[in-house]
């Protein structure tokens, strides 16, 4: 109850005028816009651009929002179908090189590492490099998912919403998904 407390007073204060309360509602959201955005779009110029049309976007449309989901749900649809109306825009480009192998998302930002074994932390950081290179091979769809749902902690429900696709859609992705990486990280383990 409070959480909608505070987005409801977030979002009053930004249509009041409040560039403050603006500025806290991209910080509050940028990281899942961009998890959002970044599967779909891959890491290059045009990401930062999609980016800040979703908050453009975002401040222009924010009257009609309604409260009637959450407004992360709302922000994360509005970055998903800008990426769409990108994609469709962009549909020459093949979606399998989109993705670049010199500046990848890193699905893990930091190392939790409790040794002061140097062999140790060398294994540990292998194995999250390992882990980033197979989550960037993943088909676009499932690393969305897979982000949203690990990284950004949304429930699938809100996930279903934000995709605009069925709940069972959102699990079918997600299974997909754990069992590429298990392939990719076991094939990486025998080689």
């Amino acid at each position: 109850m409070q959480k909608v407390q505070d987005e409801k007073y977030l979002v009053n204060e930004v249509l009041s005028g409040n560039k403050r309360a603006f500025v806290q509602l991209i910080r509050q959201y940028e990281g899942l816009v961009l998890h959002i955005v970044t599967p779909l779009i891959g890491v290059n110029e045009d990401r930062e651009d999609i980016c800040q049309d979703v908050f453009i976007k975002v401040y222009e449309k924010l009257n009609t929002f309604q409260f009637k989901s959450k407004l992360s749900t709302w922000i994360g649809n509005i970055a998903y179908n800008s990426s769409i109306n990108y994609l469709q825009k962009k549909k020459n480009v093949l979606l399998s090189n989109i993705v670049s192998t010199e500046n990848e998302l890193s699905f893990i930002d930091s190392i939790n590492i409790e040794t002061d074994n140097p062999e140790k932390i060398s294994i540990r950081r292998e194995d999250i490099s390992q882990l980033n290179q197979s989550i960037n091979i993943l088909p676009e769809f499932q690393k969305t998912v897979l982000l949203l749902f690990y990284k950004e902690e949304i429930s699938l429900d809100e996930i279903s919403k934000i995709l605009e696709i069925p709940v069972n859609t959102v699990k079918s992705h997600l299974f997909r998904a754990r069992n590429s990486l298990k392939q990719l990280m076991t094939k990486k383990e025998t080689i």
